[in-house]
């Protein structure tokens, strides 16, 4: 055992206080952190690194692109033991006309409001918090214990595919995103895609020289409703809600008096373990060749969305429930919360997927409730963000020994 280091997993519960944690998440949603930021998410990355330093932990800007750096953070354990990472982003979506100061955060009746208090800085600020406890604690730990504070998770997972590829490594890990406390191993893949259809321009004097791509678009909404919708609400999957298929945006044409030769339909489609990525792509282009037989004009093509991902595909995330991740952080939250522990699926997507399969770290997700993300008014519940502190705290000294 190190100099001055004593195991009493009682001590690290005691050693951060709810205002603490409060503070700290405060201090992340004051600053904004999204892409129309002309640094992005560098500002709160220099915070919340020179927060730890300050508190004796080990932290590290590593940069992923211009201006956007990771954090990375460790508890160094003494013996090699096993290793725990927890993750979490560190940019959020834009205000979006928020009906609430977007980076004036306030607490009202239990609720710390404003842009990313839920997603994710909640969660964030909350695992930043459990290293402190353990470092100003000095429990002894066996293995390692990481904090990876990414950029980009909203748009293509830059940080985490930094992470995954120049390490550092554990071997399981939990990403903060909010699960209302409950542990959610599963979750959807995701797609963006794009429709394209193509006609031929003409006055609209004489639309009928012309081919619409706006009416090839109409035809092709009416059998995503009609027949695929269906199909995917009345599949079923072992781990995950079933798929689903959003018709997000649609645009078309140059002005009224133009027959339009181009539309874009983009396309948000959640797929489960048991489907393929081949499956999702083939059943939008068995509609186009359902279409192109009913009329030879009909012209379309399938791309991929390229802001979805950088290089890894937003696969689905499994990781079995009697995994030790789990069984760790079902201990944690039944010791912290006095409640049992409740294990569900995550209805969005999450870096975890990445770091499962491209990263082999088995990764669950696990983070405070609240409400609002990417809506008019976001917030997160205060008594939430110290019980995830200390719920990380104790998974992490059950898992790193």
């Amino acid at each position: 055992m190190a100099s001055g280091r004593r195991k009493d997993p009682q001590k690290v519960l005691r050693t951060v206080k709810k205002a603490e944690v409060e503070r700290l998440v405060r201090d992340l949603v004051r600053i904004p952190s999204h892409e129309d930021v002309p640094t992005q998410e560098k500002e709160v990355a220099e915070h919340l690194h020179e927060f730890l330093e300050d508190e004796g932990v080990e932290s590290r800007l590593r940069t992923v692109e211009r201006n956007r750096p990771n954090v990375i953070a460790a508890v160094k354990g003494s013996s090699g033991g096993r290793s725990l990472m927890l993750n979490g982003h560190t940019d959020t979506v834009p205000a979006y006309d928020m009906n609430i100061p977007p980076f004036k955060p306030d607490v009202r009746n239990g609720r710390l409001y404003g842009r990313g208090s839920l997603d994710m800085k909640g969660g964030l600020g909350a695992m930043a918090m459990a290293l402190v406890a353990i470092e100003r604690s000095k429990v002894e730990l066996d293995g390692n214990l990481y904090l990876t504070a990414v950029v980009g998770e909203e748009r293509r997972s830059e940080g985490t595919e930094d992470i995954i590829l120049r390490g550092p490594r554990a071997d399981m890990a939990i990403v903060g995103e909010p699960t209302d406390m409950e542990i959610q191993p599963s979750h959807r893949g995701l797609e963006w895609l794009e429709a394209h259809f193509h006609g031929k321009a003409a006055h609209g004097g004489q639309a009928d020289r012309g081919v619409n791509a706006i009416s090839m678009a109409a035809r092709f909404v009416g059998k995503v409703e009609e027949d695929l919708l269906p199909k995917l609400r009345a599949r079923k999957s072992r781990h995950t809600l079933p798929p689903t298929l959003n018709l997000g945006v649609i645009q078309g044409g140059q002005q009224p008096s133009s027959v339009a030769d181009h539309c874009v339909v983009r396309i948000d489609r959640r797929w489960v373990p048991e489907e393929t990525l081949q499956q999702v792509f083939g059943e939008i282009l068995q509609i186009f060749d359902e279409l192109k037989k009913e009329d030879p004009r009909f012209k379309a093509e399938l791309r991929r969305d390229p802001a979805n991902m950088k290089t890894m595909t937003h696969v689905p995330n499994v990781v079995r429930k009697d995994h030790r991740v789990v069984v760790s952080l079902a201990r944690a939250i039944k010791d912290v919360t006095k409640r049992p522990a409740k294990i569900s699926t995550f209805w969005g997507w999450t870096d975890a997927a990445l770091m499962t399969h491209f990263g082999k770290m088995p990764t669950v997700v696990f983070g405070p409730g609240g409400a609002g993300a990417h809506s008019r008014v976001e917030y997160v519940f205060v008594d939430d963000l110290i019980q995830c502190a200390h719920v990380y705290s104790m998974a992490a000294l059950d898992i790193c020994g």
